[in-house]
């Protein structure tokens, strides 16, 4: 049976101790106070309310489908989420959206303030973004102005659930808005997150638009903002007082002043770089998204150390934390000493570049010098090369067949074949990144 978490145990003892399931079961909701968390769980109710991602729900709640909202100042409904309508699923909307060129309205360069190696904070991941007139270009308005950020304690507003249709009355809660722009008619209000998720949950835009909807008769425009790898990922949303009921209207990622595909020859790389004798001595990489390992690189140069750091980051647990982190190890950016995970040289410098294509062009290096990734891209641009213009339409990373790819890391790992056929998804994964990262 595997270890149970601080935040499982808390929750499991207030369920134990209260009526909680029986009323869920008679009315699909049911209110618990911050004092009642406090008193049965042992932990700080803030800590035990955060469920900011489907995985960081604890035990209880993903074995009975339940979610939780602040409805007032230590005050919480628990309620019926069969189908987990709370978060918005972002892993499928992220990849499949087309990246453009963006040419900077100003010299971001020119502002001291602008960090050479594109590392940015949320904040200002919108700034620039605002600087540029990248955020004027993507809400079409030629005037936006600057009017919210922060904390505020919200007034009176109600909603929907989405499985028991109560409604249910809202004040005086805490609520937080990344950024806040007005234009003559509308309302933007942004959301910001650095590094990529797999998920978010929406009351982190459905509080600050029913909040703003009560004060104003302009439209207002939730906005989700991911800065991941210097990429800017854009998604406009439309909400109504339903809980859950939420649609994209309107989507882009752009890349800034520089294309989004790396010119590599492929050929030439593989003629060049050499081959190292054998597979790292780390596990084999488990981590799907390569720009999120990029963006555990830039945060351990940023001052994390542990896979617990990046849990907490990402909101998710520490085994992820793990996984991606080895897969920075396994490329050559980190090394691991004890439980801590600190930059290599190689690391320092890919973060400290100022292009992302460069960095492209360094994880395609590394990759190429892996035995088993050298034996794809051998088959790939060397006996495969009359089937280029299917690679350029995407179309090869769902071709490689997982089976194929599962023998050959058998073929220079240890691992079973159970075990490989895993890691043939993640390898699956890094391949159709380099194909959408590159020009070749």
């Amino acid at each position: 049976m595997s270890k149970q978490s601080k935040h499982d145990r808390a929750w499991q003892q207030v369920f134990e101790r209260t009526s909680l399931l029986s009323q869920l079961e008679t009315t699909g909701y049911a209110y618990i106070s911050a004092h009642e968390l406090k008193t049965f769980g042992q932990r700080e109710p803030r800590l035990m309310a955060k469920q900011d991602t489907l995985h960081s729900r604890p035990a209880i709640f993903r074995q009975h489908q339940l979610a939780i909202l602040p409805v007032e100042n230590g005050q919480y409904v628990i309620f019926r989420d069969r189908a987990h309508k709370s978060y918005f699923n972002l892993t499928s909307v992220l990849d499949d959206m087309p990246k453009e060129l963006y040419t900077s309205a100003h010299d971001l360069y020119s502002f001291d303030t602008y960090p050479s190696n594109q590392r940015l904070s949320e904040s200002q991941a919108i700034d620039f973004s605002y600087v540029s007139l990248l955020l004027h270009t993507f809400l079409k308005e030629e005037q936006l102005h600057l009017t919210l950020r922060g904390r505020l304690r919200s007034g009176n507003f109600h909603f929907t659930l989405p499985d028991s249709q109560a409604n249910i009355n809202v004040s005086g809660v805490q609520i937080e808005v990344d950024s806040g722009y007005e234009s003559h008619k509308k309302i933007y209000l942004i959301e910001a997150k650095v590094g990529k998720r797999d998920d978010f949950h929406i009351r982190q835009l459905f509080y600050p638009y029913l909040e703003w909807s009560q004060r104003s008769r302009k439209e207002i425009v939730p906005i989700f903002l991911i800065y991941s790898n210097a990429q800017y990922y854009l998604l406009q949303f439309r909400l109504s007082r339903i809980f859950g009921e939420l649609t994209i209207t309107k989507k882009a990622c752009y890349s800034v002043n520089e294309s989004p595909r790396a010119a590599i020859s492929f050929s030439q790389l593989l003629h060049e770089i050499p081959v190292d004798e054998s597979e790292p001595s780390i596990p084999y990489p488990q981590a799907d998204d390569l720009d999120k390992v990029v963006d555990c690189v830039q945060l351990l140069a940023g001052g994390m150390h542990t896979k617990a750091d990046i849990a907490e980051y990402f909101d998710f647990d520490e085994r992820q934390g793990d996984y991606y982190l080895n897969a920075a190890t396994y490329l050559g950016y980190l090394e691991r000493t004890g439980r801590e995970f600190t930059v290599t040289a190689l690391g320092q410098h890919f973060t400290e570049t100022r292009s992302r294509t460069e960095r492209t062009e360094s994880l395609v290096i590394q990759l190429i010098k892996k035995p088993t990734f050298r034996d794809v891209f051998q088959r790939m641009f060397t006996e495969e090369t009359s089937h280029l213009r299917l690679f350029k339409d995407y179309v090869a990373a769902n071709e490689l067949d997982k089976y194929k790819l599962g023998r050959t890391i058998q073929a220079h790992t240890s691992l079973n074949e159970g075990t490989a056929l895993r890691r043939a998804l993640t390898m699956k994964a890094w391949i159709g990144w380099v194909l959408k990262n590159c020009e070749y």
